[in-house]
């Protein structure tokens, strides 16, 4: 694997086993950088380690859930302790429960507060221990950031550049919500506030925040739901509400997250990247209207969101 712009680099991925953040920890590997895969999933976690190990990277894996304040805490350690420094942080962990799936009425209290804490208070906490770990450790070895180019006379030494890099994970479902979907639309919402509030207190530490905001992506598991329930007439009609005309793969998402940590896109931050193939770009009316022509052309259909009784009118 030859190294790249985040040669001497250090990250940290959760949820980084497999799909989206098991993607992003390859694909920061193969730019250089020395990687730390943070899931639950053990067996997955270290089969994707190793895999980025035989490909000529470094990659390490421990295992922790990261909602609770002493993973977050150990993994920044960990990871000072097995590169020397840290210098990005992706936060991609979430796990999902049917309990978390129902309106304000139907959502029960502490499934609320679970999953509130997975995806918001988990980014909260990963940053809190990653930031100063990335204040300590500076720019990278080796780092010049030649002469100053800022506009017009500066006085006094520039800004701190290169520190640090957050990129949080936010959807589709961030920008354009789901019906009874609360604590998953709400928390993909929030962490877009959160993104951008990082964006700006982190900012003078010449660290960027960032977030993607990925459209349907067919993961590993995504693929196993779409063999087992799906067919492909329903496959397509995913593919007729995005303008290039297929759904995403995780690789989609890691190299737009492996561009945000690189040195080029330094001068950008805060922002909400959609890596949704052009699907909340779109005026819905004329979606519909493709969708309705084409299951009416295609009565068999299947796709791994049926469920009794909700298609019923086209059998």
């Amino acid at each position: 694997m030859s190294t790249g712009n985040l040669a001497g680099k250090a990250a940290i991925v959760t949820g980084g086993a497999q799909g989206i953040g098991g993607a992003t920890a390859r694909c920061l590997a193969a730019a250089g950088a020395r990687v730390l895969i943070v899931d639950v999933d053990a067996q997955a976690a270290s089969a994707n380690a190793e895999a980025i190990t035989r490909a000529g990277g470094v990659a390490a894996c421990m295992i922790g859930e990261v909602s609770q304040e002493e993973t977050a805490r150990a993994m920044v350690g960990r990871a000072m302790g097995e590169f020397g420094r840290l210098d990005i942080l992706v936060q991609n962990a979430y796990g999902g429960g049917w309990d978390r799936m129902g309106t304000a009425v139907e959502v029960e209290p502490r499934a609320w507060r679970e999953g509130l804490d997975l995806l918001v208070g988990a980014l909260f906490l990963g940053a809190k221990y990653a930031v100063p770990a990335m204040v300590e450790s500076g720019p990278p070895p080796g780092y010049d950031p030649g002469p100053w180019q800022g506009a017009g006379l500066r006085h006094g030494a520039p800004p701190p550049r290169e520190v640090g890099r957050l990129v949080n994970i936010s959807s589709a479902h961030g920008l354009l919500q789901a019906p009874r979907s609360l604590v998953y639309e709400v928390g993909k919402s929030a962490v877009i506030g959160l993104t951008r509030q990082m964006a700006v207190d982190f900012g003078p530490l010449g660290i960027t925040v960032n977030a993607v905001a990925p459209g349907h992506i067919v993961t590993e598991r995504m693929g196993q739901m779409w063999e087992k329930a799906g067919n492909e007439e329903g496959f397509h009609l995913f593919e007729l509400h995005y303008p290039v005309r297929r759904t995403g793969v995780p690789e989609d998402v890691a190299h737009a997250i492996t561009f945000l940590c690189s040195p080029e896109a330094s001068f950008i931050t805060g922002v909400v990247l959609p890596v949704d193939g052009g699907m909340t770009v779109q005026l819905q009316e004329n979606v519909i209207m493709d969708v309705k022509d084409y299951i009416l052309e295609h009565p068999q259909l299947k796709t791994h969101f049926d469920r009794p009784g909700r298609n019923t009118a086209r059998h």
